[in-house]
């Protein structure tokens, strides 16, 4: 390459490479991570399609790095980790994505260069600058997704109350009740909270094709100073026992539907506290609530009322 107009997408692969690399290793977000590879690589192969091969081996060198952190970089529901591929098992078919992003933008131009050619005998002048106009609308469009998509992402919680659904894809999540009390169960199965528990009865609704994985690692609670908290293990052990259930651990929800109960052990003093859905969140849960409707919604269902 003769010319200096290569340092420009040369700037932009790294930057989206180390972008991704953030995405999926520090925030968890593999599937947004893969998902901008394969938008940057198909406007970085449209717009600069000379020594293209270099932006497929930039924009692929977050991968490796993330496939030894164990960043979840497939599909299956975190919650239930013997349901989600060993990173092992994609780490030779990962660095095909960029390739493919990118070499489909450079068809995708070489398409464009061959319709103008056979359009030449028109004699139009515009046509000179066609391929140039196509080349900063695609760029514009794809700036005006990646942003987008960042808004909605940043966005509050939104909140919900007691008997509200919220649906995404083909589920539906309400909270009906919760309950505090300071121990659970009796005897040998009795649990006494270091604070106070929170018994949390939730509907979890899949009457579509979809089928959900549920454990109750797939929501966890956080208050209004931002600490997380996941479900008490002592305090669910005695609850799964008093209800002669085991629907805490991960299993196939089968029917239409069924009802869960999560219990939290938190502060006395807690305040806003929330729960939280883990398919909802994320660039995941961000697809699903833009399949459902135009505007992204997180939801988070309000556990204390006085």
């Amino acid at each position: 390459m003769q010319s200096k107009t290569w340092v420009i997408p040369l700037v932009i692969a790294l930057c989206v490479s180390l972008t991704c690399a953030v995405l999926a290793i520090w925030f968890r977000g593999g599937d947004g991570a893969l998902l901008l590879t394969v938008l940057a690589g198909f406007v970085l192969g449209f717009v600069s399609p000379r020594g293209a091969w270099r932006w497929a081996v930039i924009l692929a060198l977050w991968m490796p790095v993330a496939v030894a952190v164990k960043a979840p970089l497939h599909a299956g529901p975190s919650w239930c980790p013997a349901l989600t591929f060993p990173p092992r098992n994609v780490l030779w078919g990962l660095p095909i994505v960029p390739v493919v992003a990118v070499f489909l933008g450079v068809i995708a131009d070489w398409f464009v260069s061959e319709a103008l050619r056979w359009l030449g005998f028109l004699g139009w002048r515009w046509l000179a600058n066609t391929k140039l106009v196509l080349r900063a609308a695609v760029v514009a469009l794809a700036a005006f997704f990646v942003l987008g998509c960042a808004l909605m992402l940043a966005q509050p919680l939104q909140p919900y109350a007691l008997g509200q659904r919220y649906c995404w894809d083909e589920f539906c999540f309400s909270v009906t009740s919760v309950k505090r009390t300071k121990s659970i169960g009796s005897d040998v199965h009795r649990a006494v909270a270091r604070g106070t528990f929170y018994v949390v009865t939730a509907n979890m609704e899949t009457p579509w094709w979809g089928r959900f994985y549920w454990s109750n690692d797939a929501v966890y609670a956080t208050d209004y100073s931002g600490t997380d908290y996941r479900y008490s293990s002592a305090g669910q052990r005695a609850s799964d026992a008093l209800l002669r259930s085991n629907r805490s651990q991960c299993h196939l929800i089968r029917g239409a539907g069924e009802t869960e109960t999560i219990v939290f052990d938190l502060p006395d003093d807690v305040i806003q506290p929330r729960l939280l859905v883990r398919d909802t969140l994320g660039f995941e849960g961000l697809l699903g609530g833009l399949r459902s409707s135009l505007f992204y919604v997180k939801p988070a269902f309000n556990l204390r009322y006085d």
